[in-house]
């Protein structure tokens, strides 16, 4: 939910509450001045009356006047004061019902105590109420109205530095040389978000390439040592006056040397990739390639006893050739090496997808991490954990959609471009 409809509903819900609660007071306030009004007409009715008795020495007929209903009679027990009641039945008036108000008072005329009852009808207070309620909803629905134009012609613009802002951070990379540039905006509040979105995205890219530098420099360094290492380590182990738990020890380390030497070149080949070094791309006849890699790791799998199935039909691709044959390499080597004896390998290639299948462990491996760097789903010392990383990271530098799924008792790799 946006921020300008969450406001809104609030706004809403608040003036929409503060019109009903108006509405219900301007009803109360308004139906007692009536009220007040028309006890006050009463009594003026009243001391009407009582001059028409002492004049007359007669009581008044009883007639309906000017909306007013006056009746008489006797009554047994005195009563001090006159009072004001809710009229008990309706009154009648040009033809429909109406509540009233009653004034009941006491004469005493030739020794006979009289009750006279004046009423007059409450019909104005029906006309209130649906007055006070037609502008009540007028007003609510007029504020729907305000609030909708408002909001599309000033608050929108009012918040488009930040949704400015928004887009810029959308476009910002790490590994873009250039600096994120935010629109300048006459808001204090935008402003100051923009400076310091500014200082955090500049700081994190200087970061970031330092770190990149480092890795790239730490690989590369790290080729010579290592050759001289494994060079040394050659030397020995082909010299004869070494016992076996020597020649063992030699062996591992020599393992050991290779690894570190495969991890250095994997580390330095990510951080190519992350740079754009494998920018010049072009229309490659993936069956073909496909076609290729299968006879260059036949013999392979024959020797591992794994039997495999190619389906392809014409497709191209467009990307870096020296990328295309990293990945390839990739993952034929992770399906072969990740295989067992007997197992089998299923290479399809459509038109805009191609798929790589493999035997193996018995168990999936986890979705979310299987492209990560050093994902290992076993102890295996002969996996840095960076072959499927570099074909991720190849995938994001050619717009390709890498997923993984298990099923039937394989591990599918699919590519969609």
């Amino acid at each position: 939910m946006k921020l300008i409809v969450h406001y809104n509903r609030h706004n809403f819900f608040i003036l929409t509450l503060l019109f009903v609660l108006s509405g219900i007071a301007s009803y109360v306030l308004t139906k007692n001045v009536l009220l007040n009004e028309l006890d006050e007409n009463l009594e003026d009715t009243m001391d009407k009356v009582n001059s028409y008795i002492q004049t007359h020495h007669a009581l008044p007929l009883a007639t309906t006047y000017d909306n007013l209903l006056i009746s008489t009679d006797t009554a047994s027990s005195p009563v001090d004061k006159p009072y004001l009641i809710n009229a008990s039945e309706p009154i009648r008036v040009k033809g429909k019902k109406h509540i009233g108000r009653t004034l009941v008072f006491f004469v005493s005329l030739d020794h006979q105590r009289y009750r006279i009852i004046i009423s007059r009808p409450l019909e104005g207070i029906k006309h209130i109420t649906k007055t006070v309620v037609l502008i009540t909803m007028t007003m609510i629905l007029l504020l729907i109205v305000i609030l909708a134009v408002v909001n599309r012609y000033f608050v929108s613009r009012l918040w488009r530095p930040f949704y400015s802002t928004l887009n810029s951070l959308k476009n910002f990379r790490l590994n873009n040389h250039q600096a994120v540039e935010f629109k300048k905006s006459n808001i204090d509040e935008f402003s100051i978000m923009n400076e310091h979105l500014q200082l955090v995205t500049s700081n994190a890219s200087k970061e970031y390439h330092l770190l990149k530098e480092f890795t790239e420099n730490a690989s590369h360094e790290f080729q010579t040592p290592l050759a001289i290492i494994r060079s040394k380590l050659d030397v020995l182990i082909q010299q004869d006056n070494f016992t076996e738990t020597q020649i063992e020890l030699l062996a591992e380390a020599y393992s050991a040397v290779t690894r570190l030497s495969g991890l250095s070149q994997s580390l330095l080949l990510l951080t190519k990739i992350e740079n754009n070094q494998f920018s010049n791309q072009q229309d490659i006849a993936l069956h073909d390639s496909l076609q290729r890699k299968a006879s260059q790791f036949e013999e392979i799998w024959e020797d591992s006893e794994i039997s495999y199935s190619l389906q392809v039909c014409h497709s191209y691709i467009k990307m870096n050739a020296d990328l295309l044959e990293i990945l390839l390499n990739n993952l034929f080597s992770n399906a072969t090496r990740h295989n067992k004896p007997g197992g089998n390998i299923a290479i399809s290639l459509d038109t805009k997808s191609v798929s790589i299948s493999n035997t193996g462990t018995d168990t999936a491996l986890d979705r979310e991490k299987v492209f990560s760097r050093f994902y290992k789903n076993t102890v295996n010392n002969e996996n840095n954990g960076l072959g499927l990383s570099i074909v991720r990271q190849i995938c994001i530098s050619s717009q390709i959609s890498p997923s993984y799924e298990y099923r039937d008792g394989m591990h599918h790799f699919s590519f969609n471009w």
